[in-house]
This record gives structure tokens, C-alpha cells and sequence, in this order.
């Protein structure tokens, strides 16, 4: 696992304060990697819109907070699954706030 954000070390503490301060992290501030796995940049209803706030609420009633902001902050994120090079699954962001299945995307079924 590793995190790819278009910020800088200032995301750190927040991926710290879930226990994940020891997965690699890289920071992607010119979004070299972000457009090389194909992740878009958003439109202001894909970034901002009805759903976005509705899970922003949802997270911030969970007690979560909005951490510091950096990088593109209109870069749609995505989740993938690698191995020895090459994508063995995807998962690229309609909205910021889509949650995949996680668990389904680690799985490889034979």
C-alpha cells in the first residue's frame, strides 16, 4: 500500500492520525502520477456538489476533520491494485465522494 496525494508533507499528521503513519506515502504536487494512472481533474460538481457535501456531513458527524488542503485540489482521486508493473484493477473517481469497495479491489480471483 501507498498513498499518492497532490500536496506536499503537510497531509502527513492527517494520515498519521489514522494509524497509517508508516505506509509510504508520495507527494504528487505536479500530478505527474495522478495523470500517468489517468485520474481527471474535476469539474466544480464532481469536487463540490450535492453528494460531496452529503459525505463531507457524514464525515465530519463521524468525527473527522478536514485536514490542510494542497496541491490540485480539483485532481479526482483513484485506487489501484499493481503488480510487477501493470494495473490489475482500478477504481478512478466519478466524484470526491465515491468510496469503492476496498476490499473487493484487493481481492484477485482466480
Amino acid at each position: 500500500m501507498a498513498f499518492v496525494h497532490p500536496g506536499t508533507a503537510l497531509q502527513a499528521p492527517v494520515i498519521a492520525g489514522y494509524g497509517l503513519g508508516d505506509v509510504p506515502r508520495v507527494d504528487d504536487p505536479a500530478g505527474t502520477l495522478y495523470r500517468a494512472f489517468g485520474l481527471a481533474r474535476g469539474t466544480l460538481g464532481q469536487i463540490a456538489g450535492p453528494a460531496v457535501w452529503r459525505r463531507g456531513l457524514q464525515a465530519l458527524l463521524a468525527g473527522h476533520r478536514v485536514g490542510p488542503t494542497g496541491g490540485d485540489t480539483l485532481r479526482l482521486p483513484g485506487v489501484f491494485l499493481l503488480h510487477n508493473g501493470a494495473i490489475l484493477k482500478a477504481y478512478r473517481h466519478q466524484n470526491s465522494a465515491e468510496r469503492p469497495d476496498y476490499l473487493a479491489l484487493a481481492r484477485l480471483e482466480a
